[in-house]
């Protein structure tokens, strides 16, 4: 028989493997335009559509970027590339019947949107700690990859937020909030600052919040704690070498 051709997950070799830097630009950007740009503004305003177009592609490239930075097979790279580009040409089929006929096509304003991009959204960060894993010294790629990965949480959050408001008859906040206020609230829950001002009030909604503040605490002990131990680990291994040296100019007896 044959032998079944394993599959990979990971091959480690994309030419933006370890590229955290740019990820971390991205990333930041993202986090940006989902705080100023609300997903669900009126499907006839213009400049509103720009910008809901213009956040899912940036949201998208972030998450594909994250995931060829931390070695994902290129089939599954495959994969990834065709979920968002369809993501992005249901939005921009949207907006555009929108302007014409100033009607939602597809329950856009309702998340179904969010919900397209939850997956990629929620393995953004675990593919990035999982490369990060991989890293023996302490590099400048392991600091941005770490906070990179710290930093893709929220992202993750707010769209598992805005599709939790999505499949419960009880909107996430209590009343009806603009996509912006999901990306604030999940800043707040991720720093645990709580400022209160906007509370989940389901069952499943207060416990995806608590699972964030929860995750993002632990998240920032455990990679505190590696990248230490990491860095105590190459300090020690350096000062091995240079015992085991001998000191340089050192006279050699000849009796």
């Amino acid at each position: 028989m044959p032998r079944q051709k394993k599959r990979i997950l990971f091959d480690d070799r994309s030419r933006h493997l370890d590229r955290f830097g740019l990820v971390l630009i991205l990333t930041v950007l993202a986090i940006v335009a989902l705080a100023l740009v609300d997903l669900t503004a009126p499907s006839g305003d213009i400049v509103a559509g720009i910008g809901s177009v213009a956040t899912t592609v940036l949201v998208g490239a972030t998450l594909l970027l994250a995931m060829r930075a931390s070695g994902l097979a290129l089939r599954w790279r495959r994969v990834a590339d065709i979920l968002i580009a369809l993501v992005v040409a249901v939005l921009v089929a949207q907006i555009v019947y929108g302007m014409i006929t100033g009607l939602v096509l597809d329950g856009g304003r309702d998340g179904s949107r969010p919900l397209s991009l939850l997956v990629l959204s929620v393995l953004a960060p675990v593919v990035v700690v999982r490369r990060l894993l991989q890293h023996r010294t302490v590099t400048t790629g392991t600091l941005l990859g770490a906070v990179s990965a710290f930093l893709l949480l929220p992202i993750a959050f707010t769209y598992a937020f805005l599709t939790i408001g999505t499949l419960q008859g009880t909107p996430f906040f209590g009343q009806a909030e603009p996509t912006t206020s999901f990306m604030y609230f999940s800043l707040t829950t991720l720093t645990t600052v709580g400022y209160g001002d906007l509370v989940a009030v389901t069952p499943l909604a207060r416990l995806v919040a608590t699972a964030e503040a929860v995750s993002g605490q632990v998240y920032l002990v455990t990679f505190v704690a590696m990248l230490v131990g990491l860095r105590a680990q190459r300090w020690a291994s350096g000062r091995r070498e240079e015992a085991g040296r001998e000191p340089e100019g050192a006279a050699v007896s000849t009796d």
